[in-house]
């Protein structure tokens, strides 16, 4: 579960977008054209440790919205800065002569699709996302998953599934591992939401606003060149953080929200790899530190 991108976790949201569902917040309506919906995020967040700063933007674009079979579009755009002390690298390494530290631009373009088939008279949902992933330094690579979740309960208070996810192109050791999906409203205020590395109890305090304490599994990652002898070229820096938190979500406009969130991030793992292969060049280390994020996103 360490290893679980934001990519994943979006996909797990993605499954129950076909199906009547409650919602704490009003619903985000689609477009005028009934069959595609596009959603805009920006966000940015700092962290008071070795990766103070990152800005994030994401544009997805819903292009075919059948019961049975939707395709998504989706491009996303991250810039961090890093700092790491030399003493924070296993081995002790010049951080700036290697290129660990500075701006990182990156991002990634690609596609998900998702299809529903009925079993035991329950729907089987099935997934499939391909990214291309490039950074301001050189190209990534290509990667992609493949999945499933069975919703073996679905009604208006309670929504369960579970399946499998495997990962391609993957420097992971682990490729492939289970995800459990779990949502229930105890009333109209009060709600419990689980997403594989994601969770939140949420409660509604007006029409317009939710809170929400939980956690969820923050992954940042980038390609670089570090010119070090017996290294690879083309090497992927990637920090995986557990972070509980307290968020705040409020309906600012039809279809505009925005969303405050802190909270503490706990590095789960870091690691140098090269692009594609699970064999690690070097570890670093890094202390809890309190985050704080700032999210707008519109729909239309």
């Amino acid at each position: 579960m360490k290893r679980i991108s934001t990519v994943i976790l979006l996909t797990l949201l993605y499954v129950f977008s076909a199906y009547p569902q409650f919602d704490m917040m009003p619903p985000v309506s689609e477009s005028g054209y009934g069959l595609v919906r596009t959603n805009v995020t920006a966000a940015y967040d700092h962290t008071f440790g070795a990766v103070p700063d990152n800005l994030y933007g994401r544009i997805s674009y819903q292009f075919l919205n059948k019961p049975y079979l939707k395709l998504t579009a989706n491009t996303q755009f991250n810039m961090l800065w890093a700092n790491f002390k030399d003493n924070q690298l296993n081995p002790n390494m010049d951080a700036w002569g290697i290129s660990i530290n500075g701006n990182h631009i990156y991002g990634s373009f690609g596609f998900t699709a998702m299809g529903f088939l009925p079993l035991f008279g329950k729907p089987l949902a099935l997934l499939c996302t391909g990214n291309a992933e490039w950074s301001s330094h050189c190209f990534g690579r290509i990667s992609g998953l493949v999945g499933a979740a069975y919703i073996f309960k679905m009604t208006k208070d309670t929504q369960i599934g579970a399946g499998p996810l495997v990962m391609l192109n993957t420097a992971s050791k682990i490729p492939v591992f289970p995800i459990f999906i779990l949502r229930h409203r105890f009333n109209d205020r009060f709600a419990v939401n689980v997403y594989g590395g994601l969770f939140g109890m949420e409660y509604k305090l007006t029409d317009k606003s939710v809170m929400v304490f939980g956690g969820d599994i923050d992954v940042r990652s980038f390609y670089f060149k570090p010119n070090v002898e017996g290294w690879p070229e083309k090497c992927r820096f990637t920090m995986t953080s557990f972070r509980p938190s307290l968020k705040f979500k409020h309906l600012l406009a039809r279809r505009f929200y925005g969303e405050i969130q802190a909270g503490v991030a706990i590095k789960m793992s870091g690691r140098i790899t090269s692009a594609t292969k699970s064999h690690r060049y070097l570890d670093f280390d890094e202390n809890p530190a309190m985050f704080l994020k700032a999210t707008l996103s519109y729909s239309m």
